[in-house]
């Protein structure tokens, strides 16, 4: 089983009140890195301590309890849940709070070329299903990007999708979240060329997307891409952090005590629901995928 990586993590000053009062929250790990690959040393550390001190941008810092009568329940992001599987203290996390997983799988060493071989995710996934049952588990194939290879030719990531379906499947989950990537300018800027997407093109491949997970028990989700959603019926609004489905897996009866969630959509067309993001943009995420939103490339 890998260990952890423990990169060295810049120290910013806290400009704010170290521990403000703070409602019980669910806690979101992360968005902005890739927590349970890289960081689960040191997410595991605060855990134990019962809170944690992250930098939340622009010179501020935020501190924020983990203990568990703080906490709602946990929403894990990762593209490889192997070491945080294998990490001594999750069976005590889970003892005493919720969680759910998004588990990104996608399938293309041109724009991923330091992710684990697909196998070991697939494996981690069967794992991670075992553990926590595959209604706590989603999967995320994201994002689809269009791009030009060495020879210059176009190419997808796309055609991945319908080679872990089968997989996906057999671990029981039955949630899919998808999203065609977004040309933010500072994508541009990487040594990949990515082009954008036709109309046409995107309501080709959802429509095969939306067959191929319906065929397999899977609900299709998009994430903003609110197009998808009047381009391709059948294929739902995002919620990724899903008010209902916190409330369906909650296996402590926190909920009955807590009004709906606030919607906090976090950019164009997100349908998230309030969490608390504990990850920072200064934990470089050592997948280094050229797609990515979170690294500055």
């Amino acid at each position: 089983m890998p260990e952890c990586i423990r990169p060295s993590i810049p120290t910013v000053e806290c400009i704010f009140d170290p521990m403000e009062k703070q409602s019980p929250v669910y806690v979101s790990a992360s968005r902005r890195t890739d927590i349970p690959r890289f960081f689960c040393n040191d997410f595991f550390d605060a855990w134990e301590k019962g809170d944690i001190t992250y930098d939340g941008g622009y010179g501020r810092t935020y501190t924020v309890s983990l203990k568990p009568n703080d906490v709602l329940g946990y929403i894990f992001w990762s593209k490889d849940f192997s070491p945080f599987l294998g990490h001594p203290l999750l069976p005590a996390l889970l003892d005493k709070n919720n969680a759910i997983f998004h588990y990104t799988i996608n399938d293309c060493p041109a724009l991923e070329p330091h992710v684990a071989p697909l196998q070991a995710r697939i494996e981690a996934l069967f794992r991670l299903c075992e553990l926590v049952g595959p209604e706590r588990v989603s999967w995320r194939f994201d994002p689809i990007c269009k791009y030009r290879t060495k020879s210059n030719t176009v190419a997808t990531n796309a055609r991945a999708f319908f080679d872990i379906v089968p997989h996906v499947k057999k671990a029981g989950v039955t949630r899919c979240y998808f999203s065609f990537m977004t040309m933010y300018a500072k994508l541009r800027k990487r040594d990949i060329i990515f082009e954008d997407f036709s109309p046409q093109e995107r309501t080709g491949i959802a429509g095969d997307l939306l067959a191929s997970a319906t065929g397999a028990g899977m609900t299709l989700y998009n994430c903003c891409n609110p197009d998808i959603l009047k381009l391709v019926p059948g294929i739902l609004q995002a919620h990724c952090v899903d008010d209902g489905l916190l409330r369906e897996t909650d296996r402590f009866g926190v909920r009955s005590a807590h009004p709906a969630l606030p919607l906090r959509p976090t950019r164009d067309g997100c349908g998230c629901f309030a969490s608390r993001d504990i990850g920072s943009y200064l934990q470089r995420c050592g997948h280094r995928c050229s797609y990515c939103y979170a690294s500055p490339g």
